[in-house]
């Protein structure tokens, strides 16, 4: 049997009017778990549509820094959470994974208000988990997505304009990695539309990602914010619960794992500008020349990196652990050919060498 999970999402500058529309359905208490910046950025507006809706809350506090079982836990043994009819996680993708986990276990719907456009954690039934320090742990599949998904804009618009900067990066990535997973493969249903759909978020970024930043950078909701933010946290998540966990990522993820092993790198760059940089190697690992020097273009339009110095590292130097945790990451497991550690130094050379002034790709 196959079950298909499309994502149920609110987005406007008025997206919180609509909890009395729809939380009622699971019941009339909560416990509402976020991130410090976040709470201070929609707090207000968030307590004051709950009060609205006539929903009581249980509980509302800081559910950590990272996405850990740690902080995880410490909400499924929260008395007020067990009594609470559904979770509501405000914030960024850490802290959505977090109440996302604790919700799986604790068999509670999950409802999310996404307060940066960076990833699609406010949609997707997994959870990405890390140490309490920071570095990767797993990626736990989960039995269903959140409820629903209340994306404010103006929220997000207000929103450091680095996470929108990141986001696009990240979303771009899903569109190369899900078509070269599914490579060659009969697809079913699920992974057909969301291979289909995938499109989206490589053609909407390009054509309307540098206004969308713009306009973010002005603080100021538009049409191409909006379209560039519904990419990001709706296509994007739309793809990852259609296709599934084979053609979800690919090497441009398994490179940001592997990366993330340098503690600089994972501490002073944003999930989707690692995921950016590893777009690149791994469109000129497969050859994909055209999509190379479209994402490279854009990538130095909007100051994304073009080459490892961006991130710090130097290409020439010893990589060995990071090229260790790549080749052997699980987003690897089920692409078109082997990925070896040889392939991807390689193109991370040729990625170094290139540039886009030269016309082609360096041999």
């Amino acid at each position: 049997m196959n079950s298909l999970f499309l994502p149920r999402v609110s987005v406007g500058t008025d997206a919180y009017d609509a909890f009395a529309d729809i939380l009622p359905s699971a019941g009339t208490t909560c416990a509402i778990y976020y991130g410090e910046h976040a709470w201070k950025a929609a707090g207000g507006k968030v307590l004051s549509a709950m009060s609205r809706a006539g929903i009581r809350i249980l509980e509302q506090q800081c559910y950590g820094k990272e996405a850990s079982f740690e902080n995880a836990q410490r909400i499924i043994d929260s008395s007020s959470a067990a009594s609470a009819d559904f979770l509501l996680a405000v914030g960024g993708g850490k802290c959505m994974d977090t109440v996302k986990y604790a919700g799986f276990v604790m068999h509670k719907p999950v409802f999310t208000c996404p307060t940066i456009a960076s990833n699609c954690a406010p949609v997707t039934r997994i959870a990405i988990m890390y140490t309490q320090q920071g570095a990767f742990r797993e990626i736990v599949q989960l039995s269903e997505p959140p409820r629903h998904c209340f994306i404010d804009l103006q929220v997000a618009a207000e929103a450091p304009d680095c996470y929108l900067w990141a986001g696009m990066g990240d979303t771009m990535a899903k569109h190369v990695e899900a078509s070269f997973s599914a490579r060659g493969d009969e697809l079913t249903y699920g992974p057909r539309l969301g291979i289909k759909v995938s499109e989206l978020c490589y053609e909407d970024i390009l054509q309307y990602g540098a206004r969308a930043l713009a306009d973010a950078n002005r603080k100021q909701t538009s049409f191409a914010l909006e379209i560039v933010v519904q990419n990001i946290i709706v296509t994007t998540g739309l793809v990852s619960v259609s296709v599934g966990a084979d053609y979800n990522s690919a090497l441009a993820h398994a490179l940001y794992y592997g990366l993330s092993v340098r503690r600089d790198v994972a501490e002073h760059h944003l999930h989707g500008e690692i995921v950016s940089y590893g777009t690149l190697v791994q469109l000129m690992m497969d050859a994909q020349t055209k999509m190379f020097e479209e994402v490279y273009a854009f990538n130095r339009s909007i100051g994304l990196p073009l080459k490892l110095a961006d991130l710090g590292l130097d290409v020439n130097s010893d990589l060995s652990d990071v090229l260790e945790v790549t080749a052997n990451n699980q987003e690897l497991i089920h692409v078109p050919y082997p990925v070896t550690k040889e392939k991807i130094l390689q193109a991370m050379k040729r990625v170094e060498q290139y540039r886009l002034d030269d016309g082609d790709l360096v041999e």
